[in-house]
Order: structure tokens, then C-alpha cells, then sequence
């Protein structure tokens, strides 16, 4: 006689369903728990940098004063953007689930607000600057702040040691290191060259997160930073190189370095609300958003170390 097999068993019996879901769809990007937002009135903000000092000159006794020229400014705007991304729910499927006890709407905003969330990080490393899309550490860092060209190379701790020297807004204080995740490895392999422990590697971030550290100063693992870029930087497509950034976060003067922007009539994180029942289908809609944009308030406040081969 034949016994009973598990898929005739299976129709008998209900199977357990942990509650809520297990998020695996992750990139890594912790210096996004550090920036700063900075909110702004009307439709941008404003940031006078200097761009030429009003002179000065030595003088002999009875010498003529010929230093009379002004200082001049260069007047940059930076104004946030839209990432946003609407729910539907099927009002049968959404009673159904209730009756199961799984509130289907909650889950879906939920995985809406993650993409939204996750969109402003790669905007961060990848944005072309061009509206719609968000402004990147690409392209906010400037020309002047790039370390010598070349057309591949290594990570070495001169290449760090040039990059570093380039911050200069913070009176040469360097709140940040952030890479991609190979290049965190090849720079585990010069570190360990060095001998000593991991432990003198890390150092604690507030709220626990352990990184390492380069000169007391945090190198953050960025995944969403361009591993395809061509030599110098010049484009984040099209090559097999990448780039290191080091700066510091603005202070709240937005006069310092990176920050968020965002509205001041909107909060600077990611909004949800019901738009109501559909016109032509029995569903209801949410629509969840956030208005806001990366701003780098000061050109010495950002550097780049471009052409990394590894």
C-alpha cells in the first residue's frame, strides 16, 4: 500500500508565514545617516562664494594707497528636486488581506517609501545635476578640487594624502572618506601590510556603527558610487575606474559643505498622503514623496580622487 505523499499532505495542512517582510534588496551607503538637511525659502537657495578678494598692498611712509579694487562673488543656486512614486490598492485585495490580519496598504508604502529613500542615495553618488534628477558628489565637486590626472591607479595613502590636502573649508578638517566596496578591500590590504590590529583600523561612529578610519577621519562604504567611470572622472559610464571623495558636512551656516536641502514649508524626509479613490477603478491611492536635493555650499568643502583602477 502506497503512503500518503507530501503534496496530497500540503492540501491539509497550512503552512506558517512569518509576519511582515525580510528586506534584502540593500545597498550600503551609512554616511546618508550623517548628512545634514538645510531647509531654504522660495525657490532656491543662494550661496554667494567669494571670487575675488578686494586687494591690499604693502606700503612705504608716504607711499600712495593703490589697492581701491572690490571683492566680487559668484552667485550658486541649489533648489530641491521631486523623487515621488504613487500606491494603488485593489479594495478587494486589501479587505481580503485584512481578514487575514496583513494590512497589504502599510506594506506597500512601506516598499515605496525604501525606493524612495534609496533613489535620493544613488542621487547622491550618480545624479547628473540636470532637472529632473538630483545634484551628485560628481557633479558638485569642482574642477579645481581634483587630484593630479591620471589615466589609472592604485589606492595608495599619497593618493589619500593629496585628496585630503584639498579640503580646505573647515580649516583643513576632514569630516568624511567615502568608496565603493572594492576599493574599501584593496585598502584592507595596505592597511594589514602595516601589521597591528583591525582594531586600530576602526573607529566608533554615534549610534555604534564601526568603520574604518584613515588618520581619525571615517571612510564610509558608498555601493552606490560608479565603479564604470572613464579616466579623470569625465564620465560615470563607459570605463572601469572610480573615484574617492573626501569633505565635510555643512555646520548650519551653508557656508561649509554638503548638506540636503529641502523646502522649509515641506519636512526634508519622505511624506505620505492619501489622494483617495480611484475615478475609474475601485482602488485607493497614496502618494509618497520627498522634495529635496545634495548641495555642496563651499568648492573647498569637496574633493575627489579620480581613475582608481581597484
Amino acid at each position: 500500500m502506497a503512503t500518503q505523499t507530501l503534496a496530497e499532505a500540503a492540501k491539509r495542512v497550512n503552512d506558517q508565514i512569518i509576519q511582515g517582510v525580510a528586506q534584502d534588496i540593500i545597498s550600503i551607503n551609512p554616511s546618508f545617516d550623517l548628512l545634514p538637511f538645510t531647509s531654504y525659502d522660495g525657490q532656491a537657495i543662494l550661496v554667494n562664494r567669494e571670487n575675488v578678494l578686494g586687494d591690499a598692498q604693502f606700503l612705504a611712509i608716504d607711499g600712495t594707497i593703490t589697492a581701491r579694487a572690490p571683492s566680487t562673488v559668484t552667485q550658486i543656486p541649489f533648489t530641491a528636486t521631486k523623487l515621488i512614486g504613487d500606491v494603488e490598492m485593489d479594495n478587494l485585495v486589501q479587505a481580503q488581506s485584512s481578514s487575514a490580519g496583513v494590512d497589504q496598504i502599510s506594506s506597500e508604502i512601506s516598499s515605496k517609501a525604501k525606493s524612495v529613500g534609496r533613489l535620493f542615495m544613488g542621487g547622491m553618488a550618480t545624479g547628473t545635476g540636470a532637472s529632473p534628477s538630483m545634484n551628485s558628489f560628481h557633479t558638485l565637486c569642482d574642477a579645481s578640487q581634483y587630484t593630479t590626472a591620471s589615466a589609472g591607479q592604485t589606492i595608495t595613502f599619497d593618493l589619500l594624502d593629496e585628496l585630503l590636502d584639498l579640503v580646505k573649508s573647515k580649516d583643513g578638517e576632514v569630516d568624511f572618506i567615502q568608496m565603493p566596496a572594492r576599493t574599501i578591500r584593496s585598502l584592507k590590504i595596505l592597511l594589514r601590510s602595516l601589521g597591528g590590529t583591525d582594531a586600530s583600523w576602526t573607529m566608533e561612529l554615534p549610534g555604534g556603527r564601526k568603520v574604518i578610519h584613515y588618520e581619525g577621519i571615517p571612510i564610509f562604504k558608498n555601493e552606490y558610487l560608479s565603479t564604470t567611470e572613464t579616466a579623470n572622472g569625465a564620465a560615470l559610464t563607459g570605463g572601469a575606474l572610480t573615484s574617492v571623495y573626501a569633505g565635510v558636512f555643512d555646520d548650519g551656516t551653508s557656508k561649509i559643505g554638503i548638506s540636503g536641502i529641502h523646502p522649509s514649508s515641506t519636512p526634508a524626509g519622505i511624506v505620505v498622503e492619501e489622494v483617495g479613490v480611484s475615478e475609474t477603478k475601485d482602488q485607493q491611492v497614496w502618494r509618497v514623496k520627498q522634495y529635496a536635493n545634495l548641495a555642496n555650499f563651499n568648492r573647498r568643502g569637496l574633493s575627489r580622487l579620480t581613475s582608481i583602477s581597484n
